[in-house]
């Protein structure tokens, strides 16, 4: 591989350069961002209970496409709450620092 191919990768035009975004902004992104992801998670979480109704009901006869589903939304649900503990756990180490 050439060194000259690296230099062709650029950062995308959206991209704003580290440090330029306001607080405001930054609080912004990550609310939405926040939604985005609980929003995904519930779309999971229906995705796997929609597919596990068809599987009783007899629609469908691939137990595999179920489970992946199950277990898929399993793993987002236990990322959530440790995402949420661990925010919890920072929140409180900030409010026991001395002022």
């Amino acid at each position: 591989m050439e060194i000259s191919q690296i230099a062709k990768v650029a950062l995308p035009p959206q991209a704003a350069p580290a440090g330029k975004a306001s607080a405001a902004e930054t609080a912004k992104s990550f609310a939405s961002f926040l939604s985005d992801s609980l929003e995904q998670l519930n779309n999971s979480q229906l995705e796997a209970s929609r597919l596990t109704e068809k599987f009783v009901a007899g629609e469908i006869q691939d137990v595999h496409q179920v489970m992946l589903a199950g277990v898929k939304s399993s793993t987002e649900l236990q990322l959530a709450v440790q995402v949420r503990n661990k925010v919890i756990e920072s929140y409180q180490e900030i409010m026991r620092m001395p002022l």
